[in-house]
C-alpha cells in the first residue's frame, strides 16, 4: 500500500473541537477584558503535582547553574570556558529536537520524562562526588554538561506536549502561563537559595540539593496519569515520522508563522540578555550587585506577566498579544540601547521581560490548541528548536556585533528588526490566523 500523503494524514484544518475551543477562548465580548481565576489549573490534580515537582526541580537546577559557573571560573578564570560549557549544554537541543519530538509522539511521554529526570539526577550526583573528592576537571564538566544537554533535548518536547494532557483545552493558556510563572520564580529563587547553601554548607552541597530536587519531580510524574493517546504510526516510514513536524508546518502557514515568531523573538528580541554583563559594566558602570539587579528586574517582569496572562487566559486574543508584544518589545529594546540611566534601564528590562513572556506563552498556547494530538510532540519539538535552539545563535551573532559596533548599537539593531517584524504582523494580521478567521 502506498504511504498516505502528509496532507491527508495531518489535515489542514484542526479537529472541530480545537477550532471551537480556540474560538471560545479567543473571542471575549467586544471591549471587555474579564479576569478569571489566576490559579484555575490547580483544580486539576495532575497539573498540581506536575507543577509542584517541576518548580522544586527548577529551583535546584538554577542552584546548580549558579554553583557550576563558580566552579568553572574558579578552575579556569576564563569567561570563554563558561561560554563553551553553556554551548555544550545547548547544542543537543539544536541537533536532537526533531528526533526527540518524533519519539514523544510514539512513546509514553510520562515514562520518558521519568527516565530523563533520573539521568539528570545522576548528573547532579556526579558533579557533587567529583567536586567533593577533588577529581573535578574541565573535561568532566564538559562531558557532563553535554550529557545534561542531551537529556534536556529529549525532555523539552515531551514536557511541552504533555501539558494539554493535564488540563482541559479551555484551561490550557492558564496552565502554560502558570508553568512560565513557576520557571521564572525558580529563576529568581534558585540562585538566592543556592547562594545561601553555598555560603553555609559549600558548593558540593548545592549539587546534592539539586540531585534531591529531582526526586520530587520523579515522584510527581510517577503518580500523575495524563490523558495521552500513544500513536504508533506503524504505517509511516522512519523518515516520515521524523519529518512529520516539518511537513505539518510547511502545509499549515499559521503554524509556520507561529514558529517563525518564536525564532525571531529569541534571535533578535532577546540578545540583550547575553549582552547584559557588558551593558551593566561598560555602559552603565555597575558592579556585580548592579548586574544582579538588572537580571532580577527582567525576571520580575516575566513573572508578573505570566501571572497576568494566567489571570486573563480565557478573555484575551492570543494573536493580538503576539502582535502587540512584538511592537512593545522592539521599542523597549531600542530604548534600552539608548538608555544611560539605571532606573530607566531597570524599568525597560521589566517591560522586556513582561513582553517576552506574553509573546512566548501565546505562541506556545496557540500551537498546543491548534495542532492535533498525534503530531503535537513533533511540532512542539520545532517550537523548542525555534525557542531554545535559536538563543545561542542570537547570542553569538549579537555578541560579535557588540564586540565590533558596541553593546548599545547591537541591542538597537536587534530591537529594530523586532519592531519591523511586529509592524509586519500588525499590517498583515492574517499571518497568524487561518483563512477567514477573525483574529
Amino acid at each position: 500500500m502506498p504511504e498516505p500523503d502528509s496532507a491527508d494524514r495531518y489535515p489542514v484544518q484542526p479537529p472541530q473541537d480545537a477550532v471551537t475551543a480556540e474560538a471560545d477562548a479567543a473571542s471575549p465580548p467586544r471591549g471587555i477584558l474579564r479576569r478569571v481565576n489566576t490559579f484555575e489549573s490547580f483544580r486539576y490534580r495532575d497539573f498540581r503535582y506536575a507543577f509542584t515537582g517541576s518548580l522544586l526541580s527548577n529551583i535546584g537546577t538554577w542552584m546548580q547553574t549558579m554553583a557550576l559557573g563558580w566552579v568553572v571560573f574558579d578552575l579556569t578564570g576564563s569567561s570563554q570556558a563558561l561560554g563553551f560549557m553553556n554551548a555544550l549544554a545547548g547544542l543537543p537541543v539544536m541537533v536532537l529536537s526533531i528526533f526527540a519530538g518524533a519519539l514523544a509522539d510514539r512513546v509514553d511521554r510520562r515514562k520518558m520524562l521519568i527516565a530523563v529526570q533520573a539521568l539528570l539526577l545522576v548528573q547532579a550526583v556526579m558533579f557533587g562526588v567529583l567536586n567533593q573528592t577533588g577529581h573535578i576537571t574541565m573535561a568532566w564538566i564538559y562531558a557532563l554538561s553535554l550529557a545534561g544537554g542531551v537529556a534536556s533535548a529529549f525532555m523539552s518536547p515531551s514536557w511541552q506536549a504533555m501539558t494539554p494532557d493535564l488540563v482541559p483545552r479551555e484551561s490550557l493558556m492558564n496552565a502554560i502561563a502558570l508553568n512560565s510563572a513557576q520557571f521564572n520564580a525558580a529563576r529568581l529563587v534558585g540562585p538566592m537559595v543556592g547562594g545561601l547553601v553555598f555560603a553555609t554548607l559549600g558548593v558540593t552541597e548545592v549539587f546534592y540539593v539539586n540531585a534531591a530536587s529531582f526526586l520530587f519531580v520523579i515522584w510527581a510524574l510517577s503518580v500523575i496519569r495524563p490523558r495521552q493517546t500513544v500513536h504508533r504510526h506503524d504505517d509511516e516510514s522512519a523518515w516520515s515520522i521524523m519529518a512529520g513536524g516539518l511537513t505539518y508546518a510547511r502545509t499549515h502557514s499559521r503554524v509556520a508563522w507561529l514558529l517563525t515568531s518564536a525564532a525571531m523573538l529569541t534571535t533578535f528580541g532577546t540578545p540583550y540578555t547575553a549582552l547584559m554583563p557588558a551593558l551593566a559594566k561598560n555602559t552603565l558602570g555597575l558592579s556585580e550587585t548592579g548586574y544582579s539587579m538588572l537580571l532580577a528586574a527582567n525576571g520580575l517582569g516575566a513573572l508578573t506577566s505570566a501571572l497576568l496572562v494566567a489571570s486573563y487566559s480565557k478573555t484575551i486574543r492570543r494573536e493580538r498579544i503576539i502582535r502587540s508584544g512584538y511592537v512593545v518589545m522592539g521599542a523597549a529594546d531600542v530604548g534600552l540601547a539608548l538608555s544611560r540611566s539605571v532606573p530607566l534601564t531597570v524599568g525597560l528590562l521589566v517591560v522586556l521581560g513582561a513582553a517576552f513572556l506574553a509573546i512566548i506563552s501565546s505562541v506556545n498556547t496557540t500551537l498546543q490548541v491548534y495542532v492535533p494530538s498525534e503530531i503535537r510532540g513533533r511540532v512542539m519539538a520545532l517550537y523548542v528548536l525555534a525557542f531554545l535552539g535559536m538563543m545561542p545563535v542570537g547570542a553569538a551573532l549579537f555578541g560579535t556585533l557588540g564586540e565590533r559596533l558596541g553593546t548599545p548599537t547591537a541591542i538597537a539593531i536587534g530591537g529594530a528588526v523586532t519592531l519591523a517584524f511586529g509592524a509586519l504582523l500588525l499590517l498583515r494580521p492574517g499571518l497568524l490566523c487561518d483563512e477567514g478567521q477573525r483574529c
